[in-house]
C-alpha cells in the first residue's frame, strides 16, 4: 500500500517557487515614508531612519496528488530586519486545500490582491494587506462558483473565518470572526454586477477592567457573537445594552465591464459599526473607486481612483436624552486596541495614526473621520522596465469626541521602478515623499534586489 501511495504522489503535478530579496530603506525623517511601509504585510519597522531587510518566500502547489481534483498549497514568508536591533518574524506560514471550487485555509496568510495592487486598501476597507497576517482558519469558495441551474447568470462566493489576535493588546486573547457572502449577476458577456456583505466580530479575551475580566467564550456565547445579538446575563452591561463584542462590517457593490481592449470596474464599499450603520443611517460614509485596465496600451496599463468619506459616522445628535451616531469606526470601548494587529491597522492604513500607552500597547485609533483622494497608476516602458505610482491626499478630522482643530491635511506619494532582464536578479527602486500636518515631512527611498528560483 505504501508503494502504491508513493507511486500516486509521484504522478502529481507539483509547482515549487522560491524568492529571496534584500532591501535597504532610508528616510530623511525619524520614521519611514508612508507608502514604502504600508500595505506591505506589516513587515517593516516604522520608527527608524534606516532599515535593512532580508526576506525569503517559498510556495509549493501540488495539483491532483491522488489523481483527483484536489490541490494542496503550502507556503511561508520569513523576514529578518535590522535597524536599531535585529528582528525576525514569520509573516506567512500556511496550508491550503482546494476541491471543486471550495477551499480550506489555515495559518498566517495574506489576502488575494485586487485592482492591480493600486488600491489604497485592496478595494475593501476591512480586508487590506496592511498588517502582518494573523493566525486563522478559513473555509469558503475559491472565488465565484455557479449556483445550481442559474450558472450562466448567477454565481456566489463565501467565506467563514475564525482568527486569533495573539499580539500584545488591551484585551489579551481577542478572537476575530469574519464571514462574507458575495453574489454575481452576469448581465451579458461583457457586464456583471456584484453585491456583497462582510461581517466581523471581535470577541472573547481577557479585559484588564476588573468590572469585565474574562469575556464569555462558551459554545452558546459564540452563537450570540456571530449572530450580532445583544449579550446575555453573563456578558458585560455594555454588551447587554447593545450587541455582544465589537461588531462591524461593510456592504459592497461592484460593476464590471470587459472588452478585448478595456476593463472597467466601479465599486462602492459602505462600512457600518452598529445596527444604525447597517440600516444606512451613516449613508454618506463610503469608499468609491474605479479601476481601468488598458489591455492594448502598455505604457499605462492600469489606473485606480478612490474617494473616501467617513465624516458622518451616524452623526452626533441627541434624541430624547440619548446620543445617537458617534460611531467612531474601528474603535471600541472594551476592545480598546481597535481593529489593529501588531501595531498595524487591519483595515485601510488611511485610518491612522494609532495611539500607544506607556507599555507600547495600542489603545485607540486617533483619526477615523477622513476625506481621501487616491490615485494609483501602473505600466511599463518595455519588457524590462515596469513602473507604478500612488498619490494620496487626505483631510483628517480626528474623531467626533477628539476632533483635530485645525483639520490636518496630508499628502503621501511613492514611485516604484522595477527592472528585470539580463541580470541574474531583479531590481526595484522606490522614492516616496510625505508632506502635511498629520505626519512629519519626510522623503524616503528603498532599493530591493530579488531573485526568484
Amino acid at each position: 500500500m505504501g508503494l502504491l501511495c508513493i507511486g500516486i504522489l509521484a504522478k502529481a503535478q507539483t509547482d515549487i517557487s522560491f524568492n529571496t530579496s534584500i532591501e535597504s530603506m532610508v528616510s530623511s525623517g525619524e520614521s519611514q515614508a508612508f507608502w514604502l511601509t504600508h500595505n506591505q504585510l506589516g513587515k517593516y519597522p516604522l520608527n527608524n531612519k534606516a532599515n535593512h531587510l532580508l526576506a525569503f518566500e517559498g510556495k509549493a502547489r501540488i495539483n491532483k496528488p491522488y489523481l483527483g481534483p484536489l490541490s494542496i498549497e503550502l507556503g511561508t514568508n520569513l523576514i529578518a530586519s535590522y535597524s536599531a536591533d535585529i528582528e525576525t518574524q514569520v509573516n506567512e506560514a500556511y496550508a491550503k486545500a482546494f476541491l471543486w471550487g471550495w477551499k480550506l485555509e489555515g495559518g498566517w496568510f495574506r489576502e488575494k490582491e485586487y485592482f492591480s495592487g493600486l488600491s489604497s486598501t485592496n478595494g475593501d476597507l476591512e480586508k487590506s494587506n496592511n498588517a502582518r497576517p494573523h493566525p486563522k482558519i478559513r473555509f469558503g469558495t475559491n472565488e465565484f462558483i455557479p449556483f445550481l441551474f442559474w450558472k450562466n447568470w448567477f454565481s456566489f462566493k463565501a467565506e467563514y473565518d475564525e482568527g486569533w489576535l495573539n499580539d500584545q493588546r488591551v484585551v489579551m486573547g481577542t478572537r476575530l470572526h469574519h464571514k462574507s457572502l458575495y453574489t454575481r449577476f452576469q448581465i451579458n458577456p461583457k457586464s456583471s454586477f456584484h453585491v456583497g456583505l462582510n461581517h466581523y466580530v471581535m470577541w472573547g479575551g481577557l479585559s484588564p477592567n476588573p468590572n469585565i475580566g474574562q469575556m464569555p467564550e462558551g459554545f452558546k456565547d459564540y452563537f450570540v457573537y456571530i449572530t450580532g445579538s445583544p449579550g446575555t446575563e453573563n456578558f458585560p452591561q455594555t454588551d447587554i445594552a447593545n450587541v455582544a463584542g465589537n461588531q462591524f462590517g461593510s456592504y459592497h457593490l461592484q460593476y464590471n465591464y470587459e472588452t478585448k481592449s478595456l476593463g472597467v470596474t466601479a465599486y462602492i464599499n459602505h462600512l457600518f459599526d452598529d445596527h444604525s450603520g447597517m440600516e444606512l443611517e451613516n449613508y454618506p460614509d463610503n469608499l468609491y473607486g474605479i479601476h481601468l485596465q488598458f489591455k492594448q496600451f502598455k505604457v499605462l496599463e492600469a489606473v485606480v481612483y478612490e474617494y473616501l468619506y467617513t465624516l458622518h459616522q451616524g452623526g452626533k445628535v441627541d434624541v430624547a436624552g440619548v446620543e445617537h451616531g458617534n460611531d467612531n469606526y474601528y474603535n471600541h470601548g472594551v476592545y480598546r486596541s481597535g481593529y489593529s494587529y501588531q501595531g498595524w491597522m487591519l483595515s485601510s492604513p488611511i485610518f491612522s495614526p494609532l495611539v500607544y500607552d506607556e507599555n507600547n500597547v495600542v489603545t485607540r485609533i486617533e483619526n477615523t473621520r477622513i476625506i481621501m483622494h487616491h490615485l494609483g497608476l501602473k505600466g511599463k516602458f518595455n519588457d524590462a522596465i515596469r513602473w507604478d505610482a500612488k498619490l494620496t491626499y487626505t483631510q483628517n478630522y480626528g474623531t467626533h469626541n477628539r476632533p483635530f482643530d485645525p483639520v490636518k491635511n496630508q499628502f503621501f506619494s511613492v514611485v516604484n521602478a522595477h527592472y528585470s532582464s539580463t541580470l541574474p536578479f531583479d531590481i526595484t527602486l522606490s522614492l516616496a515623499a510625505d508632506r502635511g500636518s498629520l505626519y512629519e515631512n519626510r522623503v524616503g527611498s528603498m532599493l530591493r534586489i530579488s531573485r526568484t528560483f
